[in-house]
């Protein structure tokens, strides 16, 4: 199977509901992906990318490698992304300021508590804001996902550059299979399942 080096999003010119700085301010509600509806049942069975798809996902049509990068962890250490191989990873770019980013996050919390015990990560960068914002924030909010830093932007300029949130799916191999720029209810069950399903 062949694998192909990451450019930018280019492929995702479905700008749905990604916010930028000059937007935020004039979108108080995020706009989720109005996608036809798949049945749990169903996601156990079909290939996963068959149900991202039907999800409204954006599924690559090769696995695509992504750029080495690293970032700082909010409550310390340092993410690899040459770490990502070994376990199924979610990798959401977001920020404070995004309404879109805010409305998804509580399911991403509920994913986090639905993922524990199978091989699976939540990696949420915060994008081109300071450690002690994004601290504020989630400690008010009261997120345990992983929250790691992009406070220069340059992380963020490469891999979500139509906008945020922007979030990838990758597999065991550390490999994108899919994309989505805009909100979405990550503890959705058929995604869910499908996450299981990948995980073993």
């Amino acid at each position: 199977m062949k694998i192909k080096m990451f450019s930018a999003f280019s492929l995702l010119a479905l700008t749905l509901a990604a916010c930028t700085p000059s937007k935020a301010k004039a979108e108080d509600q995020a706009v989720t992906t109005p996608v036809e509806p798949v049945s749990a049942e169903l996601a156990v069975y079909e290939d996963p990318a068959t149900v991202l798809a039907g999800l409204g996902f954006y599924v690559f049509p090769e696995p695509i490698r992504l750029p080495e990068f690293n970032a700082p962890g909010l409550a310390g250490g340092m993410i690899e992304s040459t770490e990502f191989a070994g376990k199924v990873t979610l990798l959401n770019f977001w920020a404070t300021w995004c309404p879109p980013c805010r409305k998804e996050m509580p399911s991403i919390e509920r994913l986090h508590a639905a993922m524990n015990g199978f091989d699976f990560s939540i990696v949420a960068i915060s994008v081109s804001e300071k450690k002690n914002t994004v601290e504020e924030f989630i400690a008010s909010a009261g997120y345990t996902f992983p929250i790691y830093l992009d406070e220069r932007g340059s992380i963020g300029s490469a891999l979500a550059s139509q906008g945020i949130p922007t979030t990838y799916i990758l597999d065991k191999n550390g490999l994108v299979i899919a994309g989505i720029v805009g909100s979405f209810e990550y503890d959705n069950e058929t995604l869910v399942n499908v996450f299981r399903e990948m995980a073993k």
